[in-house]
């Protein structure tokens, strides 16, 4: 009996310890609306609300660190703004250090057929790489389910009938969403990041080296040097595509300085990593003193 208790005990563990590392390695993700558009539904309305949390709800029952945003810019960005512009959402992405952007519009329509309206919703939208900027796919969902309106009807009318079906569109959304972001993670060698590198103070010579440990990194997938960066003789810049974390791609880089007999520091901020190699400091020399 002792035994299959600590079978047990042993097994619950190790599930423990997977779904740790499961969730350890999916993306943080933030879901933002984009009502620029004026025919658009604007944020923070009780329908945009609705979907929203739906939404949420789908991600986080999947597993997905989803994170809210006026939490996380509570303190260094202006609260209830409505019709932002695209940019200003991807700025407000990167600032509150999320790697995936959701972001969605929310567009209400009315379907006429045999002299009834009924009210529905077409939600179109995207997945970003915050960082790298790639496009991680599109999404453009419309339910099945209809609220049906009284003729006359106004656009209130519509948004009104909207709302009632909106937890409903928020959780087709979500779960679109979720397997989409689930298929990107469980890609083969797991979610692949584009790293910006950052060298500064090593030579040519010294790059010949360092190449020869970038390819051999875990989860290394391919590096070129960046475009348009400001290269020198001692200054390089990288690209870096892998599925390595972030501290273990700073444990490797501190590895392969000892290894390279270098000395210098390791900095990470987002998907930028800087690696300043520190000039020898001189020694002077002790003279020999003359046993004559």
């Amino acid at each position: 009996m002792k035994q299959v208790v600590q079978a047990s005990m042993i097994a619950l563990c190790m599930f423990m310890m997977a779904g740790a590392l499961l969730a350890a390695d999916l993306p943080r993700v933030m879901i933002m609306g984009e009502d620029w558009d004026q025919d658009s539904i604007p944020r923070h309305s009780r329908v945009y609300d609705r979907v929203l949390n739906a939404m949420s709800n789908a991600l986080l029952e999947q597993g997905f660190d989803v994170k809210d945003e006026t939490a996380m810019t509570l303190d260094t960005h202006v609260q209830g703004r409505q019709r932002r512009t695209d940019a200003e959402l991807i700025s407000v992405a990167k600032d509150a250090g999320v790697d995936v952007a959701v972001i969605f519009s929310i567009y209400p329509n009315v379907k006429k057929q045999y002299g009834s309206a009924k009210a529905t919703a077409r939600v179109m939208g995207r997945m970003l790489d915050v960082y790298s900027g790639s496009r991680m796919g599109n999404f453009e969902l419309e339910p099945q389910q209809y609220q049906p309106l009284q003729t006359p009807y106004s656009r209130n009318d519509v948004i009104e009938g909207v709302g009632k079906i909106a937890k409903v569109i928020g959780q087709d959304v979500g779960a679109e969403i979720a397997q989409r972001l689930s298929g990107y993670v469980d890609q083969p060698g797991g979610q692949l990041n584009e790293w910006s590198l950052v060298f500064d103070g090593f030579t040519a010579d010294d790059m010949m080296q360092m190449e020869e440990y970038l390819v051999i990194f875990s989860g290394y997938d391919s590096h070129r040097p960046k475009k348009n960066a400001l290269n020198t003789s001692t200054h390089h810049e990288y690209l870096y595509k892998s599925s390595i974390d972030s501290a273990k791609l700073k444990t490797n880089f501190i590895k392969a300085l000892k290894k390279m007999n270098m000395q210098g520091r390791v900095y990470t901020s987002g998907n930028e990593v800087k690696i300043v190699k520190s000039a020898k400091v001189r020694q002077r020399r002790v003279k020999e003193q003359s046993e004559w």
